[in-house]
């Protein structure tokens, strides 16, 4: 019984093992695997997907950051100073366009040329007709007439390589559609975007002045010592004479009518215009063939004090003493020499100034020529004291909201154009509009913005056929809320330039745009 109970445990343990080492059925192994199948390939198709995805956002957010690029570039220049940079010369030293893609001689300054590893080119045939020997439209009533195309060829960025094509549209600006949310008479031409060179919007350019903004307190100093000379030789000034100018050194923005005892009777913003010639009078050109102007500026301060009266003027050289002539004034002036056109004046109203003058002299009536005007527009902007992080856009008033509109409600300005003869200007100002928060009014049910008018005291422009347009501002800063013409830039994959112009060219399948924004708003594809 021993050796059959022995058998009978070998064979079961025999038995077992053999169960114990045994593998998967086929029918199971199927089965496994398509549940892994059905597990795994879904997932794989989200990855694959998902780095799609990734791919192609990267591709946007580069492509948007190359238009944007585009944008900044922009910001700063006419819609006529974009034209001449496609501008060549000709045999006998004319400017003329070229034809066909190239690189400008004198560089493509809205963009860094080093982005630029292509060329660029005038895309006249997206334009409205022109003739070919003038160059003007030839339908000089088609609303067309003031957009604008432009391309770039192989631009390299971030990695990527692109293609741009930019579309500026000043007809909505130029003539006036109804319903458009444009509807105005700016002349987008020859107008530059006033936020490229605004408080925040940018640093001063040839074509601009802005008036320092401790430049009150610099006067104070000087006007202090003017005083001083004059009326107290001596040095046995008053028993309050440190507290009467203690408050107005250590403020950046004391004006100079809040110190006790002293009157401004007049402030006076003078500003030169002149065309830059030759010794044998022959004005002189820039490289793209337009006139050279010259402003200068020089600041003028009337005060009197205990009965006696003070003249101080600021320019080039700082501050000086006395009376001066005209031409004095001018040879002191802070030099501004420019050829687009158009000159931009920023600054701060003086608010306790008996009279605050704004005094424009064009020296020269050939400045206003009919057939080629060296000066187009004025655009005098009033600022709000303030504290400016231009970085952040960020704008802290010196003043409450209250205290302004107080202020802004019975500052009135003299404003003068003299000379020019009866040459045409556009005159753009932002004096008629009270900047307080109180004076701006929302329509409740339109929700257009309208700003309270504001008052001068004089605004004139002699013989002058002077355009003049009241640019609003936001409750803050003043900042203008117009621009000179909508813009719209598109960025595609490298080759998409070669079919630019080509009717329903986006529908060709070498044509892949990754992104398009405008100065309104931005999209993708």
């Amino acid at each position: 019984m021993g050796a059959d109970r022995t058998r009978r445990d070998r064979q079961l343990h025999t038995e077992r093992g053999g169960a114990a080492d045994a593998g998967f059925s086929l029918v199971e192994l199927l089965i496994a695997v398509t549940i892994l199948a059905i597990i795994v390939i879904p997932l794989l198709h989200l990855f694959v997907t998902s780095t799609r995805v990734n791919v192609k956002s990267r591709q946007m957010l580069r492509a948007t950051t190359v238009a944007q690029d585009i944008m900044e570039g922009l910001k700063a220049y006419t819609l006529d100073e974009v034209r001449t940079q496609f501008n060549g010369q000709d045999e006998n030293g004319n400017f003329v366009p070229v034809a066909g893609w190239h690189y400008p001689e004198e560089g493509f300054y809205v963009l860094n040329s080093e982005l630029i590893k292509g060329d660029v080119c005038e895309l006249t045939a997206l334009e409205t007709p022109r003739d070919p020997a003038t160059g003007e439209p030839t339908d000089p009533d088609d609303e067309d007439n003031e957009i604008y195309y432009f391309g770039i060829r192989d631009l390299k960025m971030q990695g990527g390589e692109y293609d741009a094509l930019i579309k500026l549209d000043a007809s909505t600006y130029t003539k006036a559609k109804a319903g458009t949310v444009h509807d105005n008479t700016f002349n987008g031409k020859f107008y530059a975007d006033v936020l490229s060179v605004s408080e925040t919007g940018g640093a001063e350019t040839d074509s601009s002045y802005h008036e320092p903004a401790d430049l009150s307190r610099e006067a104070s100093k000087a006007l202090r010592k003017l005083i001083e000379d004059q009326a107290y030789p001596d040095g046995n000034y008053p028993d309050n004479w440190e507290e009467i100018w203690k408050e107005s050194a250590s403020s950046r923005y004391k004006m100079l009518g809040e110190i006790p005892g002293l009157s401004v009777t007049a402030r006076t913003l003078n500003v030169s215009l002149s065309l830059e010639k030759s010794l044998s009078g022959v004005p002189e050109l820039d490289a793209e063939g337009r006139k050279q102007c010259m402003a200068k500026v020089a600041v003028q301060y009337d005060c009197s004090f205990d009965g006696n009266s003070y003249h101080m003027y600021y320019g080039k050289d700082g501050f000086r003493e006395g009376e001066l002539s005209d031409s004095e004034i001018q040879t002191m002036g802070i030099p501004r020499k420019f050829t687009s056109g158009n000159f931009y004046l920023f600054y701060y109203p003086d608010y306790k100034a008996s009279d605050d003058k704004i005094l424009f002299k064009i020296e020269d009536d050939s400045l206003l020529d009919a057939d080629a005007p060296g000066l187009k527009s004025i655009t005098v902007m009033k600022q709000i004291r303030s504290t400016v992080d231009a970085a952040a856009g960020v704008i802290a008033p010196d003043l409450t909201d209250t205290e302004l509109y107080g202020r802004e409600s019975a500052y009135r300005p003299t404003v003068r154009v003299e000379g020019g003869g009866s040459g045409d200007l556009a005159f753009r100002t932002n004096i008629g509009v009270n900047m307080s928060k109180q004076a701006k009014k929302v329509d409740p049910v339109t929700g257009e913005v309208e700003y309270e008018e504001q008052l001068a005291k004089e605004i004139s422009f002699g013989p002058l056929n002077a355009d003049m347009i009241t640019i609003a501002g936001d409750e803050v800063s003043g900042e203008p809320m117009n621009v000179i013409y909508d813009v719209e830039i598109s960025v595609y994959e490298k080759g998409a330039a070669a079919h630019f112009g080509e009717p329903g060219f986006e529908s060709s399948e070498e044509v892949h745009r990754l992104a398009v924004i405008t100065n309104l708003d931005q999209e993708t594809p």
